[in-house]
């Protein structure tokens, strides 16, 4: 029997996934369950087991650069070696066939001379043309009756060279000036969401400066108790718990449906060599900072190491985008769909503050936001960034409560 093996749907938002890897060759045999390929969709590489036990019989698609739409048979399995298989399938102007036949192509002078026609052509013309292999059906004759003479087999030599003299000529300044650079797949499918972000969602932005000098004290005390956090970790924690009162800053927008979830999850940009990808800190708001802290952890090495699950990059709606350790001072990013905000954090500084009426010395980063204005109006994003901004500068009561 034949069975076919598709290109999987791994979302509800993905449309198409480029073929990584095979893990098994035509005519292996597969138990079921087991990894048969590998595939990369929203940033992130799954491996797929096989639906069925059999042969791998007839692989349709290789790795390559070029997207697969989701449900597209890939290849075809069969229960026995010995199942005659005739396979036909067909990709917009693709088509892929078992059997293929060459189609044999005539020269121009093999038409002429089918036809009857003679060239008329000097001995030592012909000699000529021969020796530098000239078709000699693309030389005009000057001679007699068209014929062709010596003189315009040189002329036609003379011709190609220039042309073959000026096509590397542009070459080699092309080759000087830029350096053409080869899409990645990863490369493919950032700049798709990016265009199709800011095409589809109508952003609006605002930032602020939040003081950080109890975060810092708190972060010192747990350095010396042998516990090191990050600034990430710690805006993981206080941002999850913030969005606990405002949940539609979690939201997310699929299949023209706003989704409010129960679970609070953080997506967290992270950087990988060819681009960025972004993996998910589940339940972050029923967690102690340091179990936050060690999921992080994992988290990026999975993503460094391109071995991000399925599950990872389940809920990435709300994302932060840290780029302070890179000496950003700020900067707006663009929203992750199908999330409706993400935000971006800049570098701790030292800036002069009035408190008190007096001049006071302290530690402060830019926090800026992007939000989905059909989801979320400006006043329900302002409160959230005035209690985040208010939990970030008075952490201790809800850091102590939970850590």
């Amino acid at each position: 029997m034949i069975k076919e093996i598709i290109m999987p749907k791994l979302g509800e938002t993905m449309e198409e996934g480029y073929l990584v890897s095979w893990k098994k060759n035509e005519g292996d045999k597969v138990e079921k369950g087991e990894i048969l390929f590998e595939v990369m969709s929203d940033k992130t590489n799954f491996e797929v087991e096989s639906p069925y036990s059999g042969y791998l019989r007839k692989i349709l698609f290789h790795p390559s650069d070029q997207p697969i739409p989701v449900t597209t048979v890939i290849a075809y399995m069969t229960d026995t070696l010995e199942e005659p298989i005739e396979i036909k399938e067909e990709m917009g102007d693709v088509k892929v066939e078992e059997k293929e036949e060459v189609p044999i192509v005539e020269t121009e002078k093999e038409k002429i001379e089918e036809k009857g026609e003679r060239i008329k052509i000097s001995p030592i013309a012909k000699k000529l043309a021969e020796e530098h292999n000239i078709d000699i059906t693309k030389v005009k004759g000057s001679g007699p009756d068209g014929r062709i003479e010596k003189k315009d087999i040189l002329e036609y030599i003379e011709k190609l060279k220039i042309e073959i003299e000026k096509e590397t000529k542009e070459t080699t300044k092309t080759k000087e000036e830029y350096e053409v650079l080869k899409w990645s797949p990863l490369r493919r499918i950032i700049a798709k969401r990016l265009t199709e972000s800011k095409q589809n969602i109508p952003h609006y932005y605002f930032q602020g400066k939040v003081i950080v000098d109890e975060i810092l004290k708190i972060k010192e005390i747990k350095e010396r108790e042998g516990e090191k956090y990050t600034i990430t970790d710690f805006l993981i924690f206080l941002t999850s718990r913030v969005i606990e009162e405002f949940p539609l800053i979690g939201a997310s927008v699929i299949n023209d449906e706003i989704r409010v979830y129960k679970n609070i999850d953080i997506g967290l940009a992270i950087s990988v060599s060819d681009g960025l990808v972004v993996g998910s800190i589940k339940n972050a708001n029923e967690k102690t900072i340091k179990i936050i802290s060690e999921d992080r952890k994992k988290l990026v090495e999975r993503a460094k190491d391109g071995k991000l699950t399925e599950e990872d990059i389940k809920g990435t709606n709300f994302v932060i985008s840290n780029l302070g350790m890179y000496e950003v001072e700020n900067f707006y990013p663009i929203i992750n769909p199908p999330g409706v905000a993400i935000m971006g954090v800049g570098k701790i500084e030292k800036g002069v503050f009035v408190e008190n009426e007096k001049i006071v010395l302290k530690n402060y980063m830019y926090i800026s936001f992007s939000f989905d204005h059909r989801i979320i109006d400006g006043a329900y994003a302002a409160n959230f960034y005035k209690r985040l901004k208010e939990v970030i500068e008075n952490p201790s009561v809800l850091l102590f409560k939970n850590v």
